[in-house]
């Protein structure tokens, strides 16, 4: 039996080692170009986006000119352009507001960002991105 517990403590560690490298290996930058998100108006996959619209019925507000740093990485950065419609009085004869952004994906599963968020909280706060129908 005292044979045994050698044996015993180097199989755990080794499983513990195991687990902590998968771990490591899903937050680290390793994920590199095939990391992805889904796009919020045609449900389709791509990196790097330039755009991303927010309000998909009438597209009054959106992040523009994305400049994206880190992609592939745990968290991703962009810097661009919050614009949104005032809808004042109405949205059809509102007038287009606009301010720089700052905005970043993070939480990556399947080789995709999961998770948007944006500097200015009225375009967007924090926004959970996944294919519909979910």
């Amino acid at each position: 039996m005292r044979r045994l517990i050698p044996f015993t403590i180097l199989a755990v560690l080794t499983v513990a080692s195991l687990v902590t490298l998968r771990l490591s290996y899903d937050q680290s930058g390793t994920h590199g170009s095939r990391v992805s998100i889904v796009t919020s108006c045609s449900n389709t996959l791509t990196t790097k986006p330039k755009e991303y619209v927010i309000t998909c019925a009438d597209a009054n507000t959106l992040l523009a000119a994305l400049h994206w740093t880190n992609w592939g990485q745990a968290t991703a950065y962009a810097t661009g352009e919050a614009r949104w419609n005032n809808c004042t009085p109405d949205c059809v004869s509102g007038h287009w507001e606009s301010e720089p952004v700052t905005v970043w994906a993070w939480r990556i599963r399947d080789d995709r960002y999961t998770r948007l968020a944006s500097s200015v909280p009225r375009v967007l706060g924090q926004l959970t991105v996944t294919p519909y129908p979910a």
